[in-house]
């Protein structure tokens, strides 16, 4: 007889794209769903997994994160976080304003810290933290980001590492997963641009955000009991 879903998830950055995916697909690993994001309203989020719970939450904004997570902890401890808030920039390195800059590092780095930080009172002994990296975190940039976003996405695996570390003796795990180019708004719609980001991977394509979402529920199941700190590429082969 198989197994009932259990356990409590938050997505944060889940009323789209690989967060929205990885929504759907939670529904054999999780009995309850909580989403933060940006919108005011995300019908699509029940749609995806009935009786999810969502609230409007910036990932800058520590007071609404906590609020959140308190939220999904009311019935039992949360068990199952994914952090795939973030945003891109493609401005080059000698273009890019202050401003830009620091947003794109405080929304990719900062955001993921404030939500391990919003999380840590709720978790449930056992739990699995992901944050989202990318491929750019290697290259610095050179897809669909430049140097300042590859930068901020390799920060986060530099977050990762580290709050593997120091939530080890809470039996928390935290990884991280470092997506290729995916089929997602950040990628956006050109179809040239697809075929020439499609060609540099030896898989010949994009990702779809279903693929990308399903390696994030790898690290909350117990297939992966033994990992922390680690980073999972899920890039089609792009970099070799």
């Amino acid at each position: 007889m198989s197994e009932q879903p259990a356990g409590s998830a938050v997505v944060v950055g889940g009323a789209r794209g690989i967060g929205l995916a990885a929504v759907g697909l939670a529904t054999t690993h999780v009995s309850s769903m909580t989403v933060l994001d940006l919108p005011d309203e995300a019908p699509q989020v029940a749609e995806a997994f009935p009786g999810a719970r969502y609230q409007q939450a910036d990932v800058l904004d520590r007071s609404a994160l906590e609020k959140g997570f308190a939220l999904a902890a009311e019935s039992s401890p949360v068990t199952a976080v994914f952090v795939p808030a973030g945003i891109t920039l493609p401005t080059p390195l000698l273009e890019v304003s202050q401003e830009d800059a620091q947003r794109c590092l405080m929304i990719n780095i900062l955001g993921s810290l404030n939500a391990i930080q919003a999380a840590a009172p709720h978790l449930a002994p056992g739990a699995s933290i992901v944050l989202c990296a990318s491929v750019a975190a290697y290259t610095g940039g050179g897809y669909v980001g430049g140097p300042v976003y590859g930068a901020s996405k390799a920060g986060v695996i530099g977050l990762t590492k580290g709050a593997a570390r120091e939530l080890a003796g809470r039996q928390v795990r935290v990884n991280c997963i470092a997506p290729g180019c995916t089929a997602t708004t950040m990628v956006g719609d050109d179809p040239e641009i697809h075929a020439a980001l499609a060609e540099r991977a030896l898989v010949g394509r994009l990702a779809s955000a279903e693929e990308i979402a399903a390696a994030a529920l790898f690290l909350w199941s117990p297939a992966s009991s033994y990992m922390t700190g680690a980073v999972l590429d899920v890039n089609g082969g792009i970099r070799l």
